[in-house]
C-alpha cells in the first residue's frame, strides 16, 4: 500500500489513525517541496509522483480524495491493470472501476 498525495488531509488522517511506514510504504506527490522528505509524526517517505512507480502497487490510499474524479481519469492505466484506491470519505471503501 502506498499513499497518493501528501496533502494536509492525508497527514492528519495518517497521524490520527496511526498509519505509518509499517502500513504505507511511501506517498507519491507532485509538489517538489514535499518530495524526498517525510510526513510529520508518521514518518512516511514522500517521493516524486511518477506513473511508473504505480506498476507494482496494488493499493493507493487516496490522500487527495477531493480530487477523486480527476485522479480516476489520470490513473486509468493503473486501474485497468487491477490497481485500487482506498478512501475513507464518507466511509472506508476500496474504489476500482
Amino acid at each position: 500500500v502506498i499513499g497518493y498525495g501528501a496533502s494536509a488531509k492525508f497527514i492528519q488522517v495518517s497521524n490520527m489513525c496511526g498509519l505509518d511506514s509499517s502500513l504505507i510504504d511511501y506517498v507519491l506527490d507532485t509538489t517538489p517541496d514535499k518530495q524526498n522528505k517525510y510526513t510529520p509524526k508518521s514518518k512516511i517517505p514522500i517521493g516524486k509522483y511518477d506513473k511508473n512507480k504505480l506498476k507494482n502497487v496494488d493499493y493507493c490510499f487516496l490522500g487527495a480524495w477531493n480530487f477523486l474524479d480527476e485522479i480516476m481519469k489520470k490513473e486509468k492505466e493503473f486501474i485497468s491493470k487491477g490497481g485500487k484506491f482506498i478512501t475513507h470519505i464518507p466511509k472506508v471503501k476500496i474504489i476500482w472501476y
